[in-house]
């Protein structure tokens, strides 16, 4: 339930400040390697929220210290993977605390311009049904040694915030919501429905989930036999079965469909080009060489799409509302 929740609020600053504090702990993490060394991840400690010290200011608003702390230590709690890399990240601390006050900032100004309404309340309030309902239906197994919470109440008891703070949390992101979607009302996505066989390169290697060793040349060789046999009237399911590498896909006739976006870069373009019901020539990816039939492709309406594909308009929403609030950081 909280993965839910992770995926629709983890904030798309946070994301890239993350990437960059992965990297430096990629780098320390090789140098332990190297003096054999190991090190378990620094604890995640909830920060501290009673003190009203301006920390960035913006268009007609500014953050405290004790609002970027609590919306530090909520979105530590909705995603304890993240909790645990901001604790390892000491040394990039104020990077980190940058850029989520930057998003502090840019939600109130966002949550500020949509029109209030009681059915933000209502969706607030199915929204903490909905977790409070998680606590109290999973397993009582243990985990780590400790017991897992039977409540909401339990779960956040410590965690630097009350439940009213989530609630307001929540209620603010279904207004953001609204603001994006307000935003992106009119933009479309390219949607696409197309088979596919891939043929993965393992460089001679012994293959990874039981994949077969393969060069690039004999992988190539093998989609232009899979291409031949299409091209003859051999049954795409069939074949999808027999020769392709996509666990995911090799067992439904090769059948993907979506956002041609959320695919590789070269399959994405032929998806968004190819004539279709045609054969393709092998393309390459990264993950190998895949032969491909687009059978169906339109326009659809982005306010339908699921999170994922929005996500990348939504940045730019973002990026935008971001450059407008004049955003200033008083981090010292």
């Amino acid at each position: 339930m909280l993965n839910k929740w992770v995926k629709r609020t983890a904030t798309i600053l946070l994301a890239s400040a993350l990437v960059l504090t992965g990297c430096g702990g990629a780098k320390e993490e090789k140098q332990d390697d190297k003096n054999n060394t190991s090190q378990a991840p620094a604890e995640f400690k909830p920060l501290p929220t009673n003190s009203d010290k301006v920390v960035a200011e913006y268009k007609g608003g500014k953050v405290t210290e004790a609002e970027l702390h609590r919306y530090i230590n909520i979105v530590a709690f909705l995603d304890p993977q993240l909790a645990m890399m901001m604790g390892s990240m000491k040394d990039q601390e104020k990077k980190i605390k940058t850029e989520l006050s930057k998003e502090v900032a840019a939600r109130k100004y966002m949550a500020g311009l949509v029109k209030d309404d009681a059915s933000y309340q209502k969706k607030t309030e199915e929204t903490m049904k909905e977790i409070e309902g998680s606590f109290k239906n999973q397993p009582q197994s243990q985990q780590g040694g400790q017991k897992q919470p039977k409540s909401l109440d339990e779960a956040i008891k410590g965690k630097g915030f009350t439940k009213d703070e989530l609630k307001d949390f929540f209620y603010t992101f279904h207004r953001v919501d609204a603001y994006y979607n307000e935003q992106l009302k009119d933009e479309k996505y390219d949607w696409v429905k197309v088979q596919h066989i891939l043929v993965s390169v393992n460089d001679g290697q012994a293959g990874q989930q039981g994949q077969a060793k393969r060069t690039d040349a004999e992988a190539k060789k093998r989609a232009e036999e899979v291409k031949q046999k299409l091209e003859k009237g051999g049954d795409f399911a069939k074949l999808a079965k027999e020769y392709s590498d996509d666990p995911g896909s090799k067992n439904s006739a090769g059948m993907i469909e979506g956002s041609a976006d959320q695919f590789v870069p070269e399959f994405a373009k032929a998806s968004k080009e190819m004539p279709l019901n045609e054969i393709s020539d092998p393309i390459k990816t990264s993950y190998g060489y895949h032969v491909l039939k687009v059978l169906e492709r339109k326009k659809e309406p982005l306010a339908t799409a699921d999170d994922q594909v929005k996500q990348p308009k939504k940045q730019e929403v973002y990026e935008s509302v971001v450059k407008e609030i004049e955003f200033k950081s008083l981090l010292k």
